[in-house]
């Protein structure tokens, strides 16, 4: 199996103290966030500076997450969206990183789900061609309080997109929150659809009630909430997926414990599971 250091798993730390983490914790790969990537590409490094950084610790990039609102219809923010798929394709060319991971909001959330998925696959079917030019694959995540979330949707979205550089990445936290599907969805998947794995536990609010901050139900690493992670893991591996997984929180306090403690302790959870 093969693990990748989430970025929010580290949330308070920078592009080359996740490199760091990762390494010395014993992960395969980092999941770049963007809060961290943009930062650093602002600040003048480049895709070169972080390939020094990577050879030093000798460690790959499993995937740059995230470029949000790719369901936008208004021009000048899918300009701004195509923009940063421009960059971050570059840069993951130059660092080998192979998926670069896609989240839809709340633009169209008065729309129907049909609307949604053919407006939404629409766009990112452009910057799916921009990324097909240069060998760069996208994963969709479907978060759990938006139109487009269930394990059946997300299906939907990658076969109306109908290019071969597009699938989803499996988070157990936003699929089972939403009510969107289970392990035994999971196990009729194409592995083919699947580009990456994020093992993610926590809570939910009780059916009918409303949605709270996502900071308030994730909470827990791998084992510590509510979600039966063992049987999640069984139903990916029955597809035949053989990509990373990656462990992922949203936890003010979590993020202000020993980083390294978080990461080691993560790992450890995850590996149990195999």
């Amino acid at each position: 199996m093969k693990y990748g250091l989430h970025g929010l798993l580290v949330r308070y730390s920078n592009v080359a103290t996740d490199i760091r983490i990762a390494a010395d914790a014993g992960y395969d790969a980092v999941e770049l966030h963007t809060d961290k990537l943009d930062r650093y590409l602002a600040s003048g490094f480049t895709g070169k500076d972080l390939n020094l950084l990577l050879e030093k610790h000798s460690m790959k990039v499993s995937c740059i997450d995230i470029i949000g609102d790719v369901e936008s219809q208004k021009p000048e923010v899918f300009g701004k969206v195509m923009d940063k798929a421009a960059l971050l394709i570059d840069t993951a060319v130059e660092i080998g990183c192979p998926t670069i991971q896609l989240n839809a909001f709340m633009e169209l959330a008065d729309k129907s789900v049909d609307e949604n998925i053919k407006l939404t696959a629409a766009n990112i079917r452009k910057i799916c061609e921009l990324g097909q030019k240069k060998g760069i694959r996208f994963q969709y995540e479907g978060a759990a309080w938006t139109p487009i979330h269930s394990i059946e949707q997300c299906r939907m979205l990658v076969e109306e997109v109908g290019v071969d550089n597009f699938g989803f990445v499996v988070d157990f936290w936003h699929f089972w929150a939403s009510r969107g599907g289970t392990p035994e969805d999971i196990a009729k998947l194409n592995s083919n659809m699947i580009y990456g794995v994020h093992i993610a536990d926590g809570f939910r609010p009780a059916e009918g009630e409303a949605w709270v901050d996502e900071t308030l139900l994730r909470g827990a690493l791998p084992g510590d909430g509510e979600i039966n992670i063992a049987e999640w893991i069984d139903a990916v591996k029955s597809t035949g997926y053989d990509g990373y997984y990656s462990g992922e929180i949203l936890c003010h306090k979590l993020w202000e414990a020993d980083l390294i403690d978080i990461a080691s302790d993560t790992l450890s959870r995850m590996k149990k599971y195999f």
